[in-house]
C-alpha cells in the first residue's frame, strides 16, 4: 500500500525536533522507521508530520557513568549489538539483541524507538524493564524520568506525553547473573513468549532474583512471587521447576493468530525453568 500523505522535517538539535513536534499535535517522531513506516503504509498510523531524529547526533551518544550507563535513543541495535561496554556491563541485553529481527532491520532500527514502539513481542521493552533502566523524556518543559516500570502501559501504549521525545534511558549496573530465553515463529519474528532471568547466589544460595516474562501479556512482567521463592534457596530442579511454575501464574495472558492464551503460559513456564537452569549450571 501506498503511504498516507505527510509532511516531514528534519532538524538538527533536539530544541528544534521538540518544537515541531509540539507546533502540531498530529506529529510523530521518526527514530529508524522499522516500525512506524509499515504501520503508516498499512494505515494503521496516519500521523501529519513525520519529524526525523536522524540528523541529531546527540541521541547517538553512549556515556559509561560511575554506576550505571546512559544509552542514546537513537543508537542502532547494530550498535549497540557492537558495543563493548554492553556486552561487559548488561550481559542480558547482549544475548537479547541477537534475537531483534534480521541484520538489516538492526542496522536501522534503534533502541529507543523500540522502547517508545512498545510492541508487546520486542526484546528491548523487556530487557529494559528486567534492569531498572531509566528513561529520559524531552519536551517543552525540560527532562523528566520515569522508571520502565512505569512507563510501559499496554500494546503500543506509554507514558510518553504528546510533544515530547525519549532521548535516552539510563540503566544501573548489575551484579547478577543473566539469561534470555526466547521463542518466535521464525528466526527474526516477534516473540510469542521470552523470558528474562537474574540472580545472584552466595554460600551455595540465591540472594538476589529477578524474573522478566515478556510476549504473553500486553507489557512486560515482573514475576514478584517467583523472585521471593528464590530467596534462600539452593538452585535444585525442584526449585526451579517450582519458580518457573510460579512465574507464569496468574497471568491474564493475550491470544492472537501465532498462539493462544495457554499456549503462551505453557510456553513461558518452560523458557524460564531453561533460563535458570542455565544460571544453576553456569552454562551461559
Amino acid at each position: 500500500m501506498k503511504f498516507p500523505a505527510f509532511s516531514y522535517a528534519c532538524p538538527t538539535s533536539l530544541a528544534e525536533a521538540i518544537e515541531l513536534l509540539n507546533d502540531d499535535e498530529d506529529s510523530r517522531p521518526l527514530a529508524g522507521g522499522q516500525s512506524l513506516l509499515p504501520m503508516m503504509a498499512l494505515r494503521v498510523a496516519a500521523p501529519r508530520m513525520l519529524v526525523d531524529l536522524g540528523n541529531i547526533e546527540a541521541l547517538r551518544q553512549s556515556v559509561v557513568l560511575p554506576d550505571s550507563m546512559r544509552i542514546g535513543a537513537m543508537a542502532t541495535h547494530a550498535m549497540n549489538a557492537a558495543s563493548f561496554d554492553i556486552w561487559m556491563h548488561f550481559p542480558l541485553m547482549a544475548q537479547a539483541l541477537h534475537h531483534v529481527a534480521h541484520q538489516a532491520v538492526r542496522n536501522r532500527g534503534t533502541f529507543g524507538g523500540s522502547i517508545a514502539h512498545a510492541d508487546a513481542g520486542a526484546e528491548m521493552p523487556l530487557v529494559v524493564s528486567a534492569l531498572d533502566g531509566v528513561l529520559l523524556l524531552d519536551g517543552q518543559s525540560g527532562q523528566r524520568t520515569l522508571p520502565a516500570s512505569e512507563f510501559f502501559q499496554g500494546h503500543y501504549t506509554t507514558a510518553i506525553e504528546p510533544g515530547e521525545i525519549l532521548t535516552g534511558v539510563e540503566i544501573p549496573f548489575s551484579d547478577m547473573d543473566w539469561a534470555f530465553e526466547e521463542l518466535s515463529r521464525r528466526p527474526g519474528d516477534l516473540a510469542i513468549a521470552m523470558v528474562a532471568a537474574g540472580v545472584s547466589v552466595e554460600d551455595g544460595v540465591c540472594s538476589q532474583a529477578r524474573l522478566m516474562l515478556g510476549g504473553i501479556s500486553d507489557h512486560p512482567i515482573r514475576a514478584v512471587e517467583a523472585e521471593t521463592y528464590l530467596i534462600g534457596r539452593e538452585l535444585t530442579p525442584n526449585v526451579i521447576r517450582a519458580a518457573a511454575g510460579m512465574s507464569a501464574a496468574g497471568i491474564h495472558a493475550r491470544s492472537d493468530t501465532h498462539a493462544s492464551a495457554d499456549f503462551r503460559l505453557s510456553l513461558a513456564t518452560t523458557l524460564m525453568r531453561r533460563a535458570l537452569t542455565q544460571l544453576a549450571t553456569g552454562a551461559i
